[in-house]
């Protein structure tokens, strides 16, 4: 009961923070995403990500990717399959804003949804850093390719077991983006 409380009271403030940021220019995007960790598996997924514009090379970005299929073989004879959720928060600084071609870094926070089946885990806080470039008119739809590196260590609880899964590793996002105001 207390991990739904926990999980609820973190979207709300996920949802708050987007909503409490002047949304006088921004950005909002759909991608494909690949994380490669280092003890699970690697895994294909989907994210949705929204970007405000604090200034006009500075961005608060927030994104949220569903990792369905990380396997764990770590236990003899079993395999688990794991799940990974991150909500990522942080800044993004874009180097040429108004130009077609516009490369990127940026890096911050994430709180990853973990799930396994069997066995037991919690979620976890950890961090991400980003680099990558996006390419179309300022003002309308993007493409844009990420590369990230994350970094979250967990433990997993099978029966009388216990596993630590060190999840750091690279990732890809590739999709497309659309932005609105100035």
């Amino acid at each position: 009961m207390k991990l739904v409380r926990l999980k609820t009271l973190v979207m709300f403030l996920a949802i708050a923070a987007l909503f409490s940021v002047p949304s006088q220019a921004g950005n909002f995007s759909a991608f494909g995403a690949f994380w490669d960790s280092k003890d699970a598996d690697a895994s294909w997924g989907a994210g949705l990500r929204a970007g405000f514009n604090l200034t006009n090379m500075l961005e608060l970005e927030f994104h949220g990717t569903y990792y369905p299929d990380f396997k764990d073989d770590q236990f003899p004879g079993t395999s688990i399959e794991l799940t990974a959720i991150p909500i990522d928060g942080g800044l993004r600084f874009n180097f040429l804003p108004d130009h077609n071609f516009n490369p990127f870094v940026g890096g911050g926070v994430s709180y990853y949804f973990l799930s396994t089946s069997p066995g037991e885990v919690e979620d976890q806080t950890g961090f991400y850093l980003n680099g990558g470039f996006d390419i179309g008119p300022r003002d309308g739809t993007r493409f844009f390719t990420e590369v990230l590196w994350r970094t979250v260590d967990t433990v997993i609880d099978f029966g009388s077991a216990n596993n630590d899964v060190d999840f750091d590793g690279f990732g890809v996002n590739f999709g497309v983006t659309w932005h609105w105001g100035e």
